[in-house]
């Protein structure tokens, strides 16, 4: 062996060998900080939750954890109001967006007003609890047909030049 060459360390102790390995087996692969995790299969996940991320104008990303929907019955057209947060909304008993827009939740995430036909025409971005109007930046893609059951997918975000809110989150939410 190259005396320049430093040799690896040994562990001579066969309780420390047996402790390492264990950590070693047990702590699974470590991924780098900078990646993101893919947003969970969205039939897979309970009701009332999303798993994924929302980056809020330039700002570190949030984890949204919580998928609530309800319909705005004072609206013409009853549209369908899902909302993809970091907190619980008390959202159970909301019939319009005037419910939301009272209730004054600070939450971090996003809020799309869907069509009968399951189509995004309007979305919010809130970054605790400061709502701005954002359009055409985010993809739905939902698991099924428009209904009680609403599973699916956001994607998107970012204005030319890589800024912007950003969303990749899953979610799986019931209306009520």
């Amino acid at each position: 062996m190259n005396s320049f060459m430093p040799s690896a360390p040994r562990f001579s102790s066969p309780c420390l060998r047996r402790v390492l390995t264990i950590l070693l087996l047990t702590a699974g692969p470590i991924a780098p900080l900078a990646v993101r995790s893919a947003p969970a299969e969205p039939s897979a996940l309970p009701v009332g939750s999303a798993k994924g991320t929302f980056s809020p104008e330039d700002k570190p990303a949030v984890m949204l954890t919580n998928a609530t929907a309800f319909i705005d019955r004072k609206d013409a057209d009853k549209p369908t109001i899902l909302i993809l947060s970091d907190k619980k909304l008390p959202a159970e008993k909301w019939t319009s967006e005037f419910d939301l827009m009272m209730a004054h939740p600070a939450f971090t995430g996003l809020v799309l007003w869907l069509n009968a036909e399951g189509v995004v025409y309007r979305s919010d971005t809130y970054d605790q609890g400061k709502q701005a109007s954002v359009s055409g930046l985010f993809e739905l893609k939902l698991g099924g047909a428009m209904g009680k059951d609403l599973t699916g997918t956001v994607h998107g975000g970012e204005k030319s030049g890589g800024k912007g809110p950003k969303a990749d989150v899953a979610f799986h939410a019931v209306v009520p």
